[in-house]
């Protein structure tokens, strides 16, 4: 897992790139005050939004809690992140502690970029017992931690109760009423379509995008596929199953096409939910900390159901990182993992974003039970199904769900589509 000459060197010289284009005169901080005696920790984010307000609230947190460490938050342009974050490790100046998703983690370890937690992890008591076993495999790399999961945010769905109640599809315990198979499902949202005035829609879903292709994903493994590309971390072998994988988009492509229960190129399906205009949509549970503080949105969320024989969803992690350098400063290192333990502690806290918290232990407490909602799908960390562990996740990614969107919109078959999908990708695993 050792950088090769030439990637370094590649690292490097776009590392002087973004280093040339910034004002902050190399600094992996931002210029704040650091308590005397506290060993700064400085912290790289991506978040956005009230992601990024509870995060800056447990690094409050955290800070006040003890006087040993102070974590320097310094928030980054997410469009930016990922670049800036390997450049800047690889070229010794990022920061003490970053943040990376579950399917980047991959690139992370085999450049060499992050340093295994496990020394440190026993220093500070960090136990990984506590974590939920299916979300902690995705940071383990031959047989080593090289990442805190944070948490695990699936695709779910959520109805809104009162125009799935007028529909009459509404159980007497909130749930809604629907057979969960294949025909079930569609007879649910057809009912739905046929039952509600005309200026309200059954299902609010995008036809373009990362939506429709983490459906495509759940299906595809409730159905008993498992990857897309297998093997070698950096030298992977093509795997997908055709048939299971053009089934598994068919099904969709007939909830936009032939049942017509979600309408194609909505410009804004999540405020069409919003707004209360329809009955059911699906997305990430980071909505759910939306939908809680829109007035008068009674709504329900609920796992994608599980209707092909396996339970499966889409999903990925946000996880802690160390970064790797020749000369680390040790005890920033320890306090950068002193804080993972502690924000994944205070789990509860983090899960006011919608997402799962990591740490069963924190599933388990109280604070968590008591919390609205978030009880209704936290199941679904159990069965969640990562993308497949390759350094080439994220380009596979853009490469599927380009091409799905061609079938999406019905301008290619799903045979032309996945044949496109398996020449790309088998074009990109052998560069």
């Amino acid at each position: 897992m050792k950088k090769g000459f030439s990637a370094f060197i590649g690292v490097v010289f776009v590392a002087l790139i973004l280093a040339a284009c910034s004002d902050d005169s190399g600094s992996a901080g931002n210029g704040v005050e650091i308590p005397k005696g506290a060993t700064e920790v400085v912290m790289w984010n991506l978040f956005g939004g009230g992601d990024a307000e509870y995060m800056d609230e447990i690094v409050t947190e955290f800070n006040e809690s003890q006087e040993a460490y102070f974590v320097n938050n310094v928030q980054q342009e997410y469009d930016e992140y990922y670049t800036k974050l390997l450049t800047s490790v690889g070229s010794g100046k990022g920061p003490d502690l970053g943040i990376a998703h579950s399917h980047v983690l991959p690139e992370l370890v085999s450049q060499g970029l992050v340093t295994n937690i496990d020394d440190y992890a026993a220093d500070v008591g960090l136990n990984w017992d506590e974590f939920n076993q299916n979300v902690l495999d995705v940071t383990i790399y031959d047989g080593n931690n090289y990442a805190v999961p944070i948490d695990t945010h699936p695709e779910i769905m959520f109805i809104n109760n009162d125009l799935v109640d007028d529909a009459g599809l509404l159980n007497d315990d909130g749930t809604p009423n629907f057979e969960e198979t294949p025909e079930g499902f569609v007879e649910f949202l057809t009912s739905l379509k046929e039952t509600l005035p005309e200026d309200k829609m059954a299902f609010a879903f995008s036809s373009t995008g990362e939506d429709p292709y983490r459906i495509w994903w759940a299906l595809y493994n409730q159905m008993g596929g498992e990857h897309l590309v297998s093997g070698d971390l950096d030298n992977p072998t093509y795997a997908l199953d055709h048939e299971k994988a053009i089934a598994a988009a068919e099904y969709l492509y007939d909830l936009y096409h032939t049942h017509e229960v979600t309408p194609l190129d909505l410009a804004d399906f999540y405020s069409d939910f919003q707004s209360g205009n329809a009955a059911v949509m699906s997305t990430g549970v980071w909505a759910t900390g939306i939908w809680e503080t829109t007035d008068d949105l009674n709504f329900t969320p609920m796992p994608f159901p599980n209707m092909f024989g396996q339970e499966a969803a889409w999903a990925s992690s946000h996880t802690f990182v160390l970064p790797y350098y020749d000369d680390a400063d040790e005890e920033a290192q320890k306090g950068a993992v002193e804080f993972m333990k502690f924000a994944t502690d205070n789990g509860a806290d983090w899960a006011r974003a919608g997402h799962i918290p990591s740490k069963d232990t924190v599933l388990e407490s109280d604070e968590f039970k008591e919390m609205p909602y978030r009880s209704e799908y936290a199941e679904v960390a159990d069965y969640v199904k990562y993308v497949d562990r390759t350094v080439h996740a994220r380009g596979i990614q853009d490469i599927v769900v380009r091409n799905l969107d061609t079938y999406w919109a019905g301008d290619a078959t799903a045979e032309e589509v996945f044949a496109m999908i398996e020449q790309e990708v088998t074009d990109l695993i052998a560069e």
